[in-house]
């Protein structure tokens, strides 16, 4: 069997978070511009049904016939929509519980059921809220002994469900997974991976779970720094842990999705940055997970995956724009007429500044532009106005919030809306100043730790630029020449600072472990994310 994708015609934004497939032709998507959109020819056509408010993210949905529909949010103040027709969207946030302050998964298995859980912010009181009679009431459930950080939601029947996310702190760089069971429709919770023996990595979280069937199930894991699912075949009773070896290094995974047990594919950030690689990478394999391959030709970005058990279109997933795999023999994959490809967006970069650039028309009467960080958080109004002429209009951000925290690196989306119209765009901003900025800085942090490093490092030697070794010390004097040496010799390598063996090992858990101020160690992280760039004739 072959497996072709290819992108829908789908409204294009920048990022689609979900999807939903009653049957092969007929489906809806949430996206960055927030929007519900909907098709009835299998993403050939569509439709916009209902956009949210300029600072609303919407996140999840779940349907159970083409009528009945939720659409779930990360924003406190619209957090719930509902359809009943299939065409109009009810908000009903001022009917629900506080707990859980923003919906990251849901599941609705049946007419008139629905739970929904959250947050994916570690900081908040992670809950679910459900509902058995349409929404008209709701009990929220306390999941602060079971997880800091709730994500996906799959329930199988109204009693028996899983959420995935994760626990150990209140922050993203302390989670491990858990993977929780209900069979009481979430009276009481029940960690499959607590007796597990994995061992995970600090910072490695719960993020889409799927099931092919009663036995087979998979969870994506998210993860700065690598990447990896878990595999069950016992129905959850027991997980595995794989990682995600292909050629192009793959991090950050947000979407998993298995056609059968042996065919499947993974995607979500994987940020290449500057390192050559593209930025929300996928991957693919053909045994199962024992082996992968780089499968960017399936799409971008992608953050879920729903297959529709038919032929020839077998499924849909969402991330840079909305998907579709089609399936059958080769022969007939022939015979079917040519894909309709919507383009999908160029990342800019950007560093010390956001530019937005928008072109009002005649006759606006509202502006407002909005940016989220990397978890897709409301973290600027950039603009709210009458506009007081038509044209071309740029405003700039300079990263920070209004307190005057800097933002932090990954990938910016920023919303335009006029009179309800919405766009979106993306950068993606790998450090926080520009690479030869950022090498001008770690030249003058060498200068400045130099009169307590030559105290020690007698025997240690670099390559020249000849590769001939040459004494370490007397570098400390020539900054320049000690970072393209460190690069020379492997001890850091561009636009990789996890396998950067100065920065891991040496600095994170060798013998300069705690010798470098937190900001100094940030300092050269972000250097060696954005490239490694030494200054001057050095380079």
């Amino acid at each position: 069997m072959n497996y072709t994708w290819h992108p829908t015609s789908a409204p294009v934004q920048t990022r689609y978070d979900d999807i939903w497939f009653i049957n092969p032709q007929v489906g809806w998507g949430v996206n960055s511009a927030g929007q519900i959109v909907h098709t009835e020819d299998g993403g050939t056509t569509w439709t916009i049904q209902h956009t949210v408010d300029a600072d609303t993210w919407l996140r999840c949905m779940s349907f159970t016939s083409p009528t009945d529909g939720w659409v779930g949010s990360i924003t406190r103040r619209q957090r719930l929509f509902k359809t009943q027709d299939g065409k109009t969207w009810t908000d009903l946030t001022a009917s629900l519980p506080p707990l859980p302050s923003a919906i990251c998964g849901m599941s609705s298995p049946s007419k008139n059921v629905v739970f929904a859980s959250g947050t994916q912010y570690p900081q908040r009181e992670a809950g679910i809220m459900h509902t058995a009679d349409g929404g008209q009431s709701w009990n929220s459930i306390p999941m602060a002994a079971h997880a800091n950080l709730l994500i996906d939601t799959l329930f199988t029947d109204d009693s028996h469900g899983w959420v995935v996310g994760g626990r150990g702190g209140t922050s993203y760089d302390q989670l491990k997974p858990v993977i929780l069971f209900t069979a009481d429709g979430g009276k009481s919770w029940e960690d499959r991976l607590q007796n597990s023996g994995i061992d995970f990595p600090t910072g490695e979280w719960g993020w889409k779970i799927q099931f092919l069937n009663p036995q087979i199930g998979f969870v994506s894991l998210e993860n700065d720094s690598a990447a990896a699912i878990l595999k069950t075949q016992d129905g959850g009773q027991s997980w595995k842990r794989i990682e995600i070896k292909d050629p192009q290094k793959n991090v950050e995974l947000e979407g998993v999705g298995f056609i059968d047990e042996k065919v499947g594919w993974v995607g979500g950030w994987g940020h290449g940055f500057v390192s050559g690689q593209p930025d929300g990478t996928t991957s693919g394999t053909t045994d199962g997970g024992e082996t992968w391959f780089n499968a960017n030709d399936v799409g971008h970005f992608l953050n879920r995956f729903r297959f529709t058990g038919a032929r020839p279109i077998a499924g849909y997933a969402s991330g840079a724009t909305v998907y579709q795999c089609v399936a059958s023999e080769p022969a007939v994959l022939a015979r079917l007429a040519p894909a309709v490809r919507t383009p999908e967006l160029d990342i800019a970069k950007a560093w010390d500044r956001l530019d937005v650039r928008t072109q009002v028309p005649d006759g606006a009467k509202h502006l407002t532009i909005t940016v989220f960080d990397p978890r897709q958080t409301l973290v600027k109004v950039l603009a709210e106005e009458k506009p007081p002429r038509p044209g071309a209009r740029t405003f700039s951000w300079n990263f920070k919030t209004d307190d005057g925290v800097d933002a932090g690196t990954g990938h910016f989306m920023y919303r335009i809306v006029v009179d309800g119209n919405a766009t979106t765009g993306m950068v993606v901003r790998a450090a926080r100043a520009a690479p030869d900025l950022l090498g001008d800085q770690v030249s003058k942090m060498i200068t400045r730790y130099a009169p307590r490093a030559k105290r020690s490092h007698d025997d240690l030697t670099l390559p020249d630029a000849n590769g001939r070794p040459v004494p370490l010390k007397p570098l400390y004097d020539k900054p320049l020449e000690l970072m393209a040496a460190l690069i020379r010799g492997g001890w850091i390598i561009p636009g990789e600072p996890d396998r950067s063996m100065f920065l891991v090992a040496i600095i994170g858990t060798g013998p300069m472990q705690s010798q470098l101020a937190q900001a100094d160690v940030d300092l050269l992280s972000d250097w060696i994310t954005a490239g490694a760039v030494v200054p001057a004739a050095m380079g």
